[in-house]
């Protein structure tokens, strides 16, 4: 049978189209591949788009390089949404812990939309010896503080002005975002189809509603940042900081107070002799690939967003597919998807632990409790001097590596069974919801 049969329009009501029809005529239950496919991607697209909070561009770039940076982080949300949630997430740490440092100093007017701003790039130091250069919110922290540098008088709503957010596209997400869930939950309930592209829209949407949640406070498309004038040198500070300040610095003079964290351009690449384009020292700009640094609590609830990202593909366990093979494979990838996500997720909690030396500390209290307090004299030794204990990053590197690999392969199989998936579907899949019509939508 096929599947237009299942539709009803208006033409089966009228017998010919000279017949004149009276009444409500309500807008045909059918829909076509085309309409699977738009809705699909429209929904990818603006959640994506909208999504997206990059930080401050350096000031000498181009905006076709503000282009295609954005499209880089829109392809990079769309295969793997969970990555920028990681991303989002660190950043909404840093910004809470950003809050609570200048608070206990006495400075409650820094919020969440300051520790944001700042840590995107948005202030530049611009010291009397040298080029200007983004401060984070440590950065301020400790120069403010230290009285190197006054408090930035910089309101809330200021920093909101240099946004330039899309009311518009952010309205027109949030229709589209909500119509694709409703959607699916009243296809659920009655009984009907869902495509594979739908689910996959799905679980992208799922994953860009708690990024947004994490950036709600961030500015988007900033493009100017804010200078914070130095009345001394950065010589001056770093002699009086002390010895280890002086150490030659690899992104920003003020290293010793923040290093800004690993990058995959500046740490992982050169590791894996992939070529890098030559950076500035120092840098113009606040990389979007800062590696999260995840503390407590946050670790666990981002591991449950991410594991029920991966997750909403096994949705399609039993969901039709054009051959016995593609529904094997579906299967299978979609286990390899939720399976990786644990394995990482308890290596890096392991590799975190053995880091800050909590699995020390673990079997102490457990087995030797004598030892206790000489392995936390040691971690504060540790920590008080800036010399973190980190696996090595070889061993570290091709512990995640076969993970990766696998993760990689599996997502670009459901990628691609997406689309591929619609060349044969039942025939409850081209049948509406009846009350999804009424919703706006495009």
């Amino acid at each position: 049978m096929s599947h237009n049969s299942t539709c009803t329009t208006a033409s089966t009501v009228a017998a010919t189209t000279h017949d004149i029809v009276h009444g409500w005529v309500y807008q045909p239950n059918c829909r076509g591949t085309i309409d699977i496919i738009w809705s699909g991607l429209f929904t990818i697209f603006i959640c994506t788009y909208t999504m997206l909070c990059l930080n401050v561009p350096a000031q000498y770039e181009k905006p076709w390089d503000i282009i295609c940076r954005r499209l880089f982080w829109m392809l990079v949300a769309i295969s793997g949404p969970e990555f920028v949630l990681t991303y989002a997430s660190a950043q909404w740490g840093r910004a809470r812990d950003s809050v609570r440092a200048f608070k206990a100093s006495g400075f409650p007017q820094w919020t969440m939309r300051h520790g944001f701003f700042a840590d995107m790039g948005g202030f530049h130091l611009v010291p009397p010896d040298g080029p200007p250069f983004p401060v984070t919110s440590k950065h301020i922290h400790w120069l403010v503080i230290h009285n190197y540098l006054p408090f930035p008088e910089i309101t809330s709503e200021e920093i909101t002005d240099r946004s330039k957010q899309d009311t518009v596209a952010k309205i027109v997400s949030c229709m589209q975002t909500s119509w694709m869930l409703l959607q699916c939950l009243g296809r659920a309930a009655q009984g009907l189809a869902i495509t594979t592209l739908e689910l996959s829209a799905l679980a992208i949407v799922v994953c860009s509603v708690m990024t947004s949640l994490c950036w709600l406070h961030k500015p988007s498309d900033v493009r100017t940042p804010i200078r914070l004038e130095l009345h001394i040198s950065i010589e001056q500070i770093r002699r009086e900081a002390g010895d280890h300040a002086m150490e030659p610095y690899k992104q920003t003079p003020l290293d010793f107070i923040d290093d800004l964290l690993p990058s995959w351009s500046l740490n992982v690449q050169p590791f894996m002799k992939m070529p890098v384009a030559p950076f500035e020292r120092p840098l113009p700009r606040l990389g979007n690939d800062r590696l999260p640094d995840l503390k407590g609590y946050q670790e666990i609830i981002l591991c449950v967003a991410t594991l029920l990202y991966a997750s909403i593909h096994l949705i399609g366990w039993n969901f039709g597919f054009p051959t016995k093979a593609e529904l094997i494979l579906w299967r299978v990838c979609s286990m390899f998807l939720f399976g990786n996500t644990v394995a990482f997720w308890v290596f890096e909690t392991s590799a975190a632990w053995y880091r800050i030396g909590r699995w020390q500390r673990f079997f102490c209290r457990i087995f030797w409790k004598s030892k206790l307090e000489d392995v936390e004299q040691a971690r504060l030794t540790r920590e008080s001097a800036k010399v973190p204990k980190v696996l090595p990053l070889k061993a570290e590197f091709w512990s995640i590596f076969p993970l990766a690999c696998t993760y990689a392969a599996a997502r670009l199989y459901l990628i691609v069974e997406a689309f591929v998936g619609l060349r044969a579907l039942e025939v409850s899949a081209y049948r509406t919801v009846n009350w999804t019509t009424f919703l706006p939508h495009l």
